[in-house]
């Protein structure tokens, strides 16, 4: 029996297929966790099922990268034909397989021998620089294009931006730079996954007294690492990483401290004494295997590392995240925190000790506030992602300018101790029952002139005279994202039981069959002054979300 996947997993599965035909490169952004490597296998095996004569290349960084995907892929589908070509696995390279895995470092000494492929899926696509930039990404890719002009490029990622440059999709970038990506198709986002359960929740403890120290660090994209590691290595700093963990994280666990360089690692582990150890690249790799598998098995408590465990790395016991390396990288940011987000037989949360401003600077993990270089003069505006149709916003906007939706409120709180402050992102609204009066049914165009099917709902709590208006809109054609057109049809089939809609026309032709389907009652969630159904009350609650 195959894996069977997750609802939203089949739900990515199904736009990235009906967009394949139609655009040339597609870029889906799922969270940590989210399980995109399942998802691009599932593609591969669902792809070559059909035509066995293509030939698909998965693109990564890293051979644990690597490792993995070959796992998935073999977990997937057994027979799946893999080719590994990374010389770092010290295994033969293999590029004339059907399917074929590798490292952009090997791959692009190899451009001139590889067969065209006809699908390119790059892993941890963020890692692609401007396509006007030379790179080595550039150099391979151009290369697949110039040998087969229909190769479809598909980009996965939890973190579609990178430093300095602003999102790798869409016109929201450094001006001179060329995303690959002009759209994003597909989101599953940390706080969707939360509510599925799929993640576990966090929360977090800040430092005060760090920006100011940090103002005599230079900057040239990120801190400079080694201004950086001179202030973050002070005694003070490494005694407020232990003094920290010994009084807000006495019962957790796992505890993974994010360094800057290997100095400050070594320092920070041998202040925790024999409960930490140190991982880094410098380390011989069967070394460094050994020190995780210890960290997995409990004989290590507190992990001390250095760039070595933002990707690739999964350990769901993680139940701390300890970051002394402040950064003005939102994606290392993200990536840091996502270290601990699995959820865990043995944990409830994870704990962020932030020793580094980190979570003031970038804000909510699950809609990072991500700076865009030289937008406007030299000024760099920065801008979050609406979690609800991936719309681009100035992160000081309160409601999407496209669909409406209404960020939360972050607040800060004070806990009453003068070394740490609890930080609360936003917050997640509680949902009611409320009975629908009556409907509504309206030909809509968005502010952003997106033409959409509007249904309006009259919605009363039990006992109350207060009518409260809930609107859900249903995109059949796909004009704001293939995602809320895929939301439209799911949501049609689960109410309705007919096949839905290709368009706006002929929804409002069929009105009554969605009128005549609407339950007597509905889950909703209030969020500032507008009410978005949580649940309609047919099949299981991820369906129709």
């Amino acid at each position: 029996m195959g894996i069977v996947l997750r609802q939203y997993q089949q739900e990515a599965l199904d736009t990235i297929i009906s967009a394949i035909p139609v655009q040339n490169n597609i870029l889906t952004m799922a969270a940590t966790g989210a399980g995109k490597t399942i998802i691009f296998c599932k593609l591969i095996e669902s792809l070559l099922s059909q035509w066995p004569k293509i030939r698909i290349g998965i693109l990564a960084h890293r051979r644990e990268l690597i490792g993995q995907a070959q796992d998935k892929l073999i977990k997937v589908w057994p027979q799946a034909p893999i080719g590994i070509a990374c010389a770092s696995t010290g295994v033969s390279v293999d590029t004339e397989r059907p399917v074929v895995i590798g490292s952009i470092q090997t791959l692009v000494r190899r451009v001139e021998e590889t067969e065209p492929f006809d699908i390119i899926i790059v892993d941890e696509a963020h890692r692609i620089p401007p396509m006007n930039k030379k790179s080595q990404y550039q150099i391979w890719l151009s290369a697949m294009k110039k040998y087969n002009p229909n190769v479809r490029v598909l980009g996965f990622t939890a973190t579609p931006f990178r430093l300095g440059h602003g999102y790798i999709y869409g016109d929201i970038k450094k001006p001179e730079n060329e995303n690959l990506f002009q759209s994003l198709s597909y989101r599953i986002g940390i706080k969707k996954l939360q509510d599925l359960n799929y993640l576990t929740q966090y929360r977090a403890k800040e430092v005060v007294n760090i920006q100011s120290e940090l103002k005599s660090v230079r900057v040239s994209g990120d801190f400079n690492i080694r201004d950086l590691s001179d202030v973050m290595s002070k005694q003070e700093h490494v005694g407020s990483a232990v003094s920290a963990v010994e009084k807000y994280a006495p019962d957790r666990k796992r505890i993974v401290v994010f360094c800057v360089t290997i100095d400050h690692a070594e320092k920070v582990k041998k202040a925790f004494g024999g409960q930490a150890a140190a991982v880094h690249s410098k380390m011989p790799l069967a070394q460094r295997d050994m020190i995780l598998r210890q960290f997995e098995a409990g004989r290590i408590r507190v992990l001390c590392n250095v760039g070595v465990l933002t990707e690739g790395w999964d350990s769901p016991a993680v139940d701390c995240v300890v970051m002394c390396r402040p950064t003005k990288s939102a994606a290392l940011y993200v990536q840091m925190i996502g270290r601990g987000l699995r959820p865990h037989p043995d944990k409830t949360d994870v704990l962020i000790l932030d020793l580094s401003s980190n979570c003031s600077v970038h804000g909510d993990p699950d809609s990072p506030h991500v700076p865009i270089p030289n937008r406007n003069g030299n000024s760099d505006p920065i801008f979050k992602c609406c979690p609800q149709c991936f719309e681009l916003n100035p992160v000081g906007a309160k409601i999407c300018k496209s669909c409406g939706y209404e960020w939360p409120v972050e607040v800060k709180e004070q806990n009453g101790t003068p070394e740490m402050k609890d930080v609360i992102f936003n917050r997640k609204p509680e949902s009611m029952v409320m009975e629908i009066q009556h409907s509504t049914i309206e030909d809509f165009i968005s502010k952003k002139g997106n033409r959409m099917l509007k249904l309006s709902l009259a919605c009363r709590l039990p006992d109350s005279v207060v009518t409260n208006w809930v609107n859900e809109f249903f995109d059949f054609e796909g004009n704001a994202s293939g995602w809320t057109k895929g939301k439209a049809r799911r949501v049609w089939g689960a109410l309705v039981g007919t096949e839905p809609p290709e368009s706006v026309d002929e929804a409002m032709n069929r009105q009554g069959e969605l009128i005549m389907s609407l339950p007597d009652k509905i889950e909703v969630i209030e969020k500032g002054k507008w009410m978005n159904v949580n649940y309609w009350g047919v099949r299981p609650w991820n369906d129709v979300r």
